[in-house]
């Protein structure tokens, strides 16, 4: 799907010539059943969650290829298949016995390249703040904004890596990971499709633009001093949902099965930052407001079945926010029930302009929460570049808003795994900076991750030694560690202790108000603790 002219969101925006005649449409079939025998309306939750769970009736995919239709997704929650036919079939189809719906599906534009704000990475001035936590990088804005970093420091202190054994889901357009900055993230892949091209390969190794590659970084960058994001040790599941470079069928099947493939492999987040509403090429009109109930389109019945199922999903909220008139401007599926649908807040907390607005259809707060991150606040790591010195953007738009939050998600259903996804949910919605007065511009608010984590009775602030000053950082290869002190009062004797307890020797010298410790240069990279004792 193509992107807006400056910002991040990937709905489709130009108009291009009506399709020939004869070429095939995209259908959506939907099922009566799954099979003679099936129950059609199953009474219990559990019996309707074992029912979803079938696969679709193969004899009745198979009487619809002999009648010209081409399947092309299968979506068992849904009992639909997409696919391919001529024009003058659907009559035909719509009257197969075991058939509930045909409906057509819209194509999508082109993409419009995307001007980018390269960021360098300048380490002289982030190795004075590496002390004060985990060094983020240029990620550390965006991470002190939202208090991810309060979150991260107790994590550390408690002897947990964030992220680690936790699997996200990212559902995008495409990954290209050959820049050396995701060789980390690559390294924690355990599963992948390309649903477009219909292959087990969804991530390259090339060096170009990757939309997917961006969001991904926001949540697993793991490059200490250049960027490191929500949940850094997170492992992957990669679905490529989306064609950015040429002209296709709307892919809202293709997000709907990313989704089911996702749950079936053990996500217990997913990330999603794309939208489908506006400007079809083929000529088909605009959704319906009517239509993003959160129970209407497949993208968005996909996204509530992963919900339903204990999976905390987050959606851009989209960035048609000035584009379009009148609102509310959400898309599919941030429309869906019961997930993180998130717009984009600058760092005063106003929205900013085009993120797109609610509520939905049947009236439900949206967007559910903001994060920030504006262009020139909001960090990426860069897909195309070889040097991992000059491997970050400074880019915005909602598209950043989904993996922000997807990595909040992760770290606090990692602090609290036997909570339902609902309550990290209701943790992040119901400590946002709006939720006693929510809007349909900014929804509840922007987040506060360390209030909710408190508000899942994470104790954020523990004690991390019995006297003094306690610092948490992240070091290795004898690399200096800086801390501010007051050159008035006495040089403190300083100690350096890793995770396990141990007393690392260090060097302690004085510059002005900077303290450096100069471990030895033997010290293996990792998380240490400075303290006076």
């Amino acid at each position: 799907m193509p992107r807006a002219l400056v910002l991040l969101f990937l709905i489709p925006f130009l108009r291009a010539p009506a399709r020939a005649a004869s070429e095939p449409v995209k259908l959506w079939i939907t099922l009566i059943d799954k099979g003679p025998g099936s129950p059609a309306h199953p009474q219990s939750e559990s019996a309707a969650r074992s029912y979803e769970g079938l696969p679709v009736y193969a004899e009745y995919a198979a009487a619809l290829r002999a009648r010209g239709f081409k399947p092309d997704i299968f979506l068992k929650w849904q009992n639909r298949i997409s696919g391919y036919a001529d024009a003058s079939l659907i009559p035909s189809l719509r009257r197969l016995p075991f058939v509930a719906g045909v409906a057509l599906m819209p194509r999508k534009a082109k993409a419009a390249p995307l001007p980018r704000i390269p960021r360098l990475w300048r380490p002289n001035a982030l190795a004075k703040r590496a002390a004060e936590g985990l060094d983020y990088g240029q990620g550390r804005p965006l991470m002190e904004s939202l208090r991810v970093d309060k979150v991260h420091a107790y994590m550390i202190a408690s002897g947990m890596q964030p992220g680690k054994g936790m699997r996200v889901a990212v559902i995008d357009a495409d990954f290209h990971l050959g820049s050396p900055i995701f060789a980390a993230m690559k390294s924690r892949i355990k599963d992948q499709w390309d649903f477009v091209d219909d292959k087990p390969n969804a991530v390259t190794d090339s060096l170009q633009s990757s939309h997917g590659a961006e969001c991904m970084s926001l949540i697993g960058g793991n490059v200490p001093g250049t960027l490191v994001g929500g949940a850094p040790e997170a492992e992957f599941l990669l679905y490529r949902a989306e064609e950015s470079a040429q002209e296709r069928y709307v892919e809202e099947d293709y997000v709907a099965a990313a989704i089911e493939r996702a749950v079936d492999s053990g996500a217990q987040v997913i990330s999603i930052s794309l939208g489908y509403r506006y400007e079809y090429s083929d000529g088909s009109p605009d959704l319906a407001y009517s239509e993003f109930d959160g129970r209407t389109r497949p993208s968005s019945l996909a996204a509530l079945g992963a919900a339903r199922r204990n999976v905390l999903v987050s959606v851009a909220m989209g960035n048609d926010g000035e584009r379009r008139i009148p609102t509310p401007t959400l898309s599919a599926p941030a429309d869906a029930d019961s997930i993180l649908a998130v717009g984009i807040a600058d760092r005063s907390h106003r929205k900013c302009g085009y993120s797109s607005t609610g509520p939905s259809a049947d009236g439900r707060v949206k967007p559910d929460v903001m994060s920030m991150g504006i262009a020139g606040e909001c960090t990426v790591a860069v897909a195309n570049s070889s040097s991992p010195i000059a491997a970050t953007d400074s880019l915005g738009g909602t598209s950043f808003a989904a993996p922000v939050m997807a990595g909040i998600a992760v770290i606090l259903r990692q602090l609290r795994p036997s909570l339902p996804a609902e309550d990290v949910r209701q943790a992040l919605i119901t400590t946002a900076d709006r939720y006693a007065h929510p809007d349909s511009g900014s929804g509840n608010g922007v987040v506060d991750v360390a209030a909710a984590a408190r508000k899942l009775n994470v104790p954020i602030n523990p004690p991390l030694a019995e006297k003094g000053l306690a610092r948490i950082f992240h070091s290795g290869g004898g690399s200096p560690i800086f801390l501010g002190w007051d050159p008035a009062k006495p040089k403190p004797a300083l100690q350096l202790i890793d995770l396990g307890g141990r007393l690392i020797p260090v060097t302690v010298l004085s510059a002005g108000s900077l303290l450096s410790l100069q471990p030895d240069r033997s010290l293996r990279s990792g998380i240490y603790i400075v303290r006076i004792p």
